[in-house]
C-alpha cells in the first residue's frame, strides 16, 4: 500500500514537471504599466545620396513607468541607454530604426536588457521592444511589448548630430521565471 502511494506522488510530480516546462515555479507575467521616456544623444551621420542617410549614434534617457497598485499609482524610474541605428529615405518620408538597451533599475541591483525594432516616417516610428535578459531582479526576463518612438537628429558640426527624443511602452508587460 505504501509503494502504492509513493508511485501516485512521484506520477504527480512528473505530470507537474511536465506541465511546467521542467520547473515547479511557473513564470510571472508583470504589467509595469505605460511607460515612457525622454532621451538625448549624439550620432554620426552617413549621407547615401538619393536621400539615403544612415545614423549610428547613442540615447540616453530616464524611464518612467506608471501602474496602478491598490487604488494609488506607483511610479517607477530607471536609467535608459541605447546605442541606436537609424535608416532615413528623405525623399520617401520614411525611416526604420533599431535599438538595443540596457536599463538600470534600483541603484544598480537589477539590469535589463533589450531591443527594439520599429519602422515609420522621418522621426516616428512603432514597432516592438523585446527583453533579452537581465541580472538581479531583472534575472531572466523575457518578453515582447508594442512600442514607439521618435528620434530626431540635427546635423551639428560635419557628420556629428544631436538626437532628442521620446519612447513609449502603451503597456509596458514582461515576464520572469
Amino acid at each position: 500500500m505504501r509503494s502504492m502511494y509513493y508511485f501516485v506522488i512521484m506520477i504527480g510530480m512528473v505530470l507537474a514537471l511536465g506541465e511546467s516546462g521542467g520547473s515547479l515555479a511557473s513564470a510571472k507575467t508583470i504589467e509595469a504599466g505605460d511607460t515612457n521616456s525622454s532621451w538625448n544623444g549624439t550620432g554620426e551621420v552617413q549621407i547615401l545620396g538619393n536621400g539615403d542617410e544612415v545614423i549610428n549614434g547613442m540615447v540616453k534617457g530616464v524611464m518612467i513607468a506608471r501602474h496602478k497598485s491598490d487604488a494609488k499609482t506607483v511610479v517607477h524610474s530607471s536609467r535608459l541607454v541605447c546605442p541606436v541605428r537609424v535608416n532615413l529615405n528623405r525623399k520617401n518620408n520614411s525611416g526604420a530604426m533599431a535599438g538595443l538597451c540596457t536599463i538600470v533599475s534600483h541603484e544598480g541591483k537589477d539590469v535589463a536588457y533589450g531591443e527594439w525594432k520599429c519602422a515609420g516616417t522621418l522621426t516616428e516610428c512603432a514597432g516592438e521592444f523585446t527583453f533579452t535578459g537581465g541580472t538581479g531582479g531583472f534575472s531572466g526576463i523575457s518578453g515582447k511589448t508594442p512600442f514607439q518612438t521618435e528620434i530626431v537628429f540635427e546635423l551639428q558640426e560635419g557628420k556629428h548630430g544631436q538626437a532628442i527624443g521620446y519612447a513609449v511602452w502603451p503597456n509596458l508587460t514582461y515576464t520572469l521565471p
